[in-house]
């Protein structure tokens, strides 16, 4: 009987290691977007600096925003990736959404800052 709870846990340790995993490459797959996105806003404001505006300096401001917190996203998830798999192997794992709500919000707020910004400065 031991055996057999024994292999039971150890499927379980592993499905949540693999959902540990799947979880770091979505925090990848979510900085490589803002990074990439950073890029997006910063050419666009240089573009439109070069017809003549002198939108660049907000544009550039949002875009080199959006590629820190994107290099700050891949920081965090692997920091959270690294605590994770080790609270798994110690059995005490406790899942945490603090990580989550700062990078949310912070995509969010500049997003909400660069459309805004494309609105009314047009």
């Amino acid at each position: 009987m031991t055996d057999a709870n024994g292999g039971e846990n150890r499927a379980t340790e592993t499905r949540e290691h693999l959902a540990n995993e799947r979880t770091l490459l979505s925090w990848v797959r979510t900085g490589v977007g803002l990074i990439s996105l950073g890029i997006v806003v910063e050419r666009a404001g240089a573009l439109a600096n070069v017809s003549g505006n002198q939108s660049g300096d907000v544009s550039t401001f949002l875009g080199v925003a959006m590629a820190l917190l994107g290099c700050l996203t891949l920081l965090m998830g692997t920091w959270q990736f690294l605590r994770n798999r080790r609270q798994i192997s110690r059995s005490d794992f406790v899942p945490t959404t603090t990580t989550y709500l700062i990078v949310v919000t912070g995509s969010l707020a500049l997003g909400g800052m660069f459309v805004v910004y494309v609105l009314f400065a047009g």
